[in-house]
């Protein structure tokens, strides 16, 4: 059917070209989605960050991160600017793989490219790769300095975690604190 398109009205028929982009995605043919994409890089119509988008999230939902990194690096070279459901999209994989040092980089790049993240963002990294119930880990894990301003920067962007998760940060921190008093005193004892 796409190729009836004649070469003039092929580049401006993406609705049809994103449609069957989509539809392969859905059916989990990335990889024929991928295949579509290049030709449509090469022949037109040229996509756009849509498509990009659902060709990148085709990947992420495959946990083929490394095809999922190369469309997002080719939708740079392109001239275009991943955004924020990218960046929420990529992490998203990430964090389902337990790959959560390369989620933070993503996350840490979308933070530089975009001044104000979605609170989808936010949540993605904290319930894919750790849940609410395993806080104390990521709080152990971290400090509490840095869990603490991450809850204050997803509460700047609407995200609201509930009383129980801020007693946890402050139970942490009161811990840690009484551990260093029990420490100096006993150095100075």
């Amino acid at each position: 059917m796409l190729d009836d398109f004649v070469v003039e009205a092929r580049k401006y028929a993406i609705q049809p070209f994103s449609a069957v982009v989509q539809g392969l995605c859905r059916i989990k043919d990335v990889d024929g989605a991928k295949k579509l994409f290049l030709e449509m890089t090469m022949k037109g119509p040229p996509p756009g960050n849509a498509v990009f988008n659902m060709v990148i999230n085709g990947y992420c939902k495959a946990g083929d991160m490394g095809e999922a990194i190369e469309m997002m690096n080719l939708m740079k070279s392109r001239g275009l600017k991943p955004d924020v459901y990218t960046y929420t999209v990529i992490m998203s994989g990430y964090t389902n793989g337990g790959q959560m040092e390369e989620a933070c980089k993503i996350l840490s790049e979308a933070k530089n490219k975009h001044p104000k993240l979605s609170p989808v963002t936010y949540q993605v990294t904290i319930h894919s790769s750790v849940g609410i119930a395993n806080w104390k880990i990521l709080i152990r894990a971290l400090d509490w300095e840095t869990a603490e301003k991450l809850l204050e920067e997803m509460k700047d962007n609407g995200l609201h975690l509930n009383g129980i998760t801020w007693g946890l940060i402050k139970a942490v921190k009161e811990l840690k604190e009484e551990k260093i008093e029990t420490e100096n005193v006993v150095a100075e004892a």
